[in-house]
């Protein structure tokens, strides 16, 4: 039977939760539910599928000695891995760093016929177990030449994700990835919730590297040529910045989608994510975290980090974050416009702050 690896994304670096996430810290390093963080308790729910010494990492070298830490917080330092990290030389999107980590994963000993899983660093999923056997599926698809992704079953009409559409049923739990979808207007979010059989494209994807190189091969010729030199670190910085769904997914032929249906995942994408999927609520609808009073207020989130008591009162629908340097307020709804504020922010030289 052939091994599997887990390969743990973990090189961006954002500000969908500035101020607390920023350029330099970005959110999988930050404990938003329970005691650890996002990274850490990714890392964990892999263990359930992929033994430590399978655990791998892609990540700039900037997060280098934050990666190693984090992880030898839970694992024990001695216990890591010898080839954790793979390190980007630079930002290339994901489809070089997942083909760098690949190559490098070979050149260690892995096999063609190894399953490799690729996941996000910074979700979070409150049912690992249905995320287990979800893999367990995913893993089989693999082994039977696909390339594999799981299809996060949609809650709500969002259009800040794109959308795998399900096709015929292959058996064993998975489908045909009939097509991707680009991420959709809320008219067209609606009724891909109302028709069924669409998915939320979650960024984990499930194959071997035989499957690999043979559907970029199809996909992406140049991306292709360029992987069967075995020497991506040395031309990275040359490689056009490209995802993997773009540079892949979204041209193979053989794709399966295995549905995650009921796990609580979230990609924790901006501070109404986390008031709405991750955090629990009063019976007004508030979240309170860290030293923070709520009093008269509905449908509130308050984050205090900031070493102050931070109290709403008597008002609806806000976003207030505390950080030691920064306050953010906005609307319920509108968070996911901070981006917008950190390009203000840039634009005004206040760079010590984003």
């Amino acid at each position: 039977m052939s091994n599997i690896y887990s390969m743990i994304l973990c090189g961006g670096s954002g500000t969908r939760l500035w101020p607390l996430s920023r350029e330099n810290f970005p959110k999988q390093f930050l404990t938003l539910h329970g005691e650890r963080t996002l990274l850490q308790n990714t890392a964990l729910r892999m263990l359930n599928t992929v033994p430590l010494e399978y655990l791998r990492l892609i990540s700039g070298a900037k997060w280098h000695d934050l990666v190693t830490a984090q992880l030898g917080a839970i694992f024990g330092n001695g216990n890591l891995p010898e080839h954790l990290i793979t390190e980007e030389p630079c930002a290339r999107g994901t489809a070089p760093a997942i083909l760098l980590a690949v190559e490098e994963l070979l050149q260690y000993g892995a096999k063609a016929d190894d399953v490799v899983i690729v996941a996000p660093s910074d979700a979070f999923i409150r049912d690992n177990r249905i995320f287990t056997e979800a893999l367990k599926v995913s893993v089989r698809a693999a082994r039977d030449g696909f390339i594999a992704t799981l299809g996060i079953a949609p809650t709500r009409p969002d259009t800040g994700f794109g959308y795998i559409l399900q096709g015929k049923a292959y058996g064993g739990g998975y489908y045909e990835a009939e097509r991707f979808v680009e991420k959709p207007d809320l008219k067209t979010a609606q009724e891909y919730l109302r028709a069924g059989g669409y998915y939320w494209n979650g960024g984990i994807f499930i194959f071997t590297p035989e499957s690999l190189y043979r559907e970029l091969e199809h996909a992406d010729q140049e991306l292709y040529a360029l992987a069967m030199r075995k020497n991506l670190r040395g031309i990275f910085a040359d490689i056009k910045n490209i995802s993997f769904d773009v540079a892949v997914m979204e041209k193979a032929e053989r794709v399966a989608v295995v549905p995650l249906v009921n796990s609580g995942w979230s990609d924790v994408g901006s501070w109404d994510a986390l008031h709405d999927d991750v955090l629990e609520h009063d019976e007004e609808n508030n979240v309170a975290v860290g030293d923070a009073l709520v009093m008269g207020c509905g449908n509130c989130f308050v984050h205090s980090a900031g070493g102050k008591l931070a109290v709403l009162y008597g008002v609806n629908d806000l976003v207030v974050v505390d950080s030691p340097d920064a306050v953010f307020i906005t609307r319920r709804g509108k968070s996911q416009e901070v981006r917008r504020v950190v390009k203000m922010l840039k634009d005004c030289g206040r760079n010590d702050n984003v």
